[in-house]
């Protein structure tokens, strides 16, 4: 196996996806999924109101199955009535979805941690779906069982983006359209192990609610009710060498709600970033939101906007801390590989708390159960296959850290 952490590569157009199209010859028909979908969604909306349903994996892997089979019909979102169409299919009763952007690396532990992304989020996995930056992501996520429309519709944007990758720009243009097509929104990076119902906590009252960055077990706040990130090259860079006002907030989970001050943020800080885009979104969003929490008049009300509580939001390496001096833990809803730049850090903290395990477990059964329902087959496989969860076989890499230690990591499917 390669050690080391995979570049962002970009690879393929959007030509050819159709080869990998084909609706009938796998078990249930697309017809036959689409409908047994459609029960499964509309008793969910009926006992849940939208939120996540909990009829068991068998309904979640349906729903999935038929996201699957949706994105064979349009592998590439090349319109709005694309987007609409699928939106429409992944959305929760109260218009509510969480999507996330990638660009898989060569080695392929963005599919690891997209494996335990989609199995540690349960029944709320069919509300979820993957925008992949070019057809190899969505090729090997598919093969995986994991939802992907590869993105044909943004216009192209280049940065360095902080050495992320162009897909975190995508975010903020899909966020604008998904507002436009009038749905609330939930954007949730991969490496966010989510240990709850991501959908029935949510504070409606709030336009926008996001992940603290602050280097602290709480919300903390200095002298005069300043607030910073703790981290003093963060401080630097976002004030832009003065006094900004700044939330220092992560742009790796947050969620919105379709209003005209939401709406104008996204405007606002995806019209910056097109004419400056080599510089960090993350950085621009701290500059950006603060300037919409001033409403303008009776034209445009002011941004409802909170950081989320650390009680059920917080990075790992803060979880952790919770967990040390005592802190309860047992509300927590997500927790994020927030600071940990290196995928052998990642891995070494998700595995250290069990998430790892629990989030790729639940995979391998759902997939098994996608699989039972004839929804297989989405192309040629790219890469070593015991990284798709589809054998019992171990697999076993050695990383580097970001301290210039190895960490060995060994895991079945």
């Amino acid at each position: 196996m390669a050690k080391g952490q995979g570049k962002h590569g970009g690879e393929g157009k959007h030509g050819g996806e159709a080869k990998h199209g084909g609706e009938g010859r796998h078990g249930s028909s697309a017809k036959q999924l689409d409908t047994e979908a459609k029960q499964v969604h509309g008793g969910e909306q009926k006992r849940h109101g939208g939120s996540q349903a909990h009829g068991g994996i068998r309904a979640t892997a349906v729903r999935v199955a038929a996201l699957l089979q949706l994105s064979r019909r349009v592998p590439v979102m090349r319109s709005m009535d694309d987007l609409a169409l699928v939106a429409g299919h992944v959305a929760t009763a109260k218009r509510e979805l969480m999507f996330t952007t990638v660009t898989m690396d060569r080695q392929l532990f963005q599919l690891v941690f997209l494996r335990q992304w989609l199995g540690n989020l349960r029944s709320a996995a069919p509300h979820t779906f993957v925008i992949g930056a070019d057809e190899r992501t969505c090729l090997i996520s598919r093969n995986a069982s994991i939802p992907c429309f590869v993105d044909g519709l943004a216009p192209p944007l280049s940065g360095k983006q902080n050495s992320f990758g162009s897909q975190v720009l995508l975010k903020w243009w899909y966020a604008r359209s998904l507002l436009q097509l009038d749905y609330q929104i939930l954007f949730s990076d991969p490496d966010i192990a989510w240990l709850s119902d991501p959908f029935g906590p949510w504070r409606r009252d709030y336009d926008l609610q996001g992940l603290s960055d602050i280097r602290s077990v709480n919300l903390t706040v200095q002298k005069h009710h300043e607030i910073t990130c703790m981290r003093p090259w963060m401080e630097t860079m976002y004030e832009h060498s003065r006094r900004s006002i700044y939330p220092c907030q992560s742009t790796g989970l947050w969620y919105m709600v379709n209003r005209p001050s939401s709406q104008a943020l996204l405007d606002g800080l995806y019209g910056y970033l097109r004419g400056r885009p080599n510089e960090w979104e993350q950085k621009a969003f701290q500059l950006m939101v603060m300037r919409y929490l001033i409403g303008l008049g009776d034209d445009l009300p002011p941004l409802r906007y909170r950081l989320l509580p650390t009680s059920g939001y917080i990075n790992i390496e803060y979880y952790g801390e919770r967990e040390r001096r005592g802190l309860p833990i047992d509300s927590t809803i997500a927790v994020h590989c927030g600071y940990l730049k290196n995928t052998a850090d990642k891995l070494e903290y998700l595995e250290r708390h069990g998430f790892l395990k629990r989030g790729l477990a639940h995979h391998r059964r759902l997939y098994s159960s996608v699989v039972a329902l004839g929804e297989v087959d989405h192309g040629e496989l790219k890469g070593d296959p015991r990284m798709y969860g589809h054998t019992d076989h171990t697999i076993q890499f050695t990383l580097p850290r970001k301290n210039h230690t190895a960490f060995t990591i060994a895991f079945r499917r």
